[in-house]
């Protein structure tokens, strides 16, 4: 009778042992669930150099796309999204683009320069800045830098009402420099000269 006390006892034990290993797989399938549907809320961010292309600069862009150019000036540059959707756009034809700004940036009210400056870098964009007014960054421009392949207008009153920037313009163009002007939320190509030669660049 003591061996069978015995017995039961370790078969008793055994089962218990069991009965826990049993439940053990069915705490691990109610927490996997859970797991998984943690793991699908998360999405990667994405970035994308054009991330701008098809948004507010769509239409300066399709003026663009057919554009072979290796140097862009632009004069007034927003918060720097044109930069990037314009430099995209260009990407796609040529290669090695040089990027200048003339702006007045903080201080006229507008974007930080070094924070403008750091945008466009994390955008594999290398920026060449002339903080200041127009007609400075302009003459800068045109003892350094010399001609420019594209030249863009963000304002067209900055220099409608300033007949030395328009002639700093065409200083900086050559035969195939274009020059976008815009004025209502519209480009358009700008008629400048070229020594004693009037013509239309779009």
């Amino acid at each position: 009778m003591p061996l069978l006390k015995l017995w039961n006892s370790l078969r008793g034990h055994s089962t218990t042992t069991q009965e826990s290993k049993a439940e053990e797989p069915g705490k691990l399938s109610s927490a996997s669930p859970a797991s998984r549907s943690t793991q699908a809320i998360k999405r990667p961010t994405k970035t994308s150099f054009g991330m701008f292309g098809g948004g507010p600069h769509s239409g300066l862009c399709k003026q663009l796309k057919m554009l072979s150019v290796h140097s862009v000036l632009e004069i007034g540059v927003g918060d720097g999204s044109q930069a990037i959707a314009v430099m995209e756009t260009l990407s796609r034809r040529s290669d090695s683009i040089r990027y200048y700004a003339i702006d007045g940036f903080e201080m006229n009210g507008g974007v930080n320069l070094k924070q403008f400056h750091q945008t466009l870098r994390n955008h594999n964009i290398h920026p060449q800045l002339f903080p200041g007014t127009v007609d400075r960054g302009l003459m800068k421009i045109a003892h350094t830098i010399g001609s420019v392949d594209l030249i863009l207008v963000a304002d067209g009153s900055v220099i409608d009402t300033n007949p030395a920037s328009t002639e700093i313009i065409s200083r900086i163009s050559h035969e195939e420099t274009s020059v976008l002007v815009a004025r209502n939320e519209t480009w358009s190509s700008m008629e400048v000269s070229i020594g004693h030669r009037s013509r239309r660049v779009a």
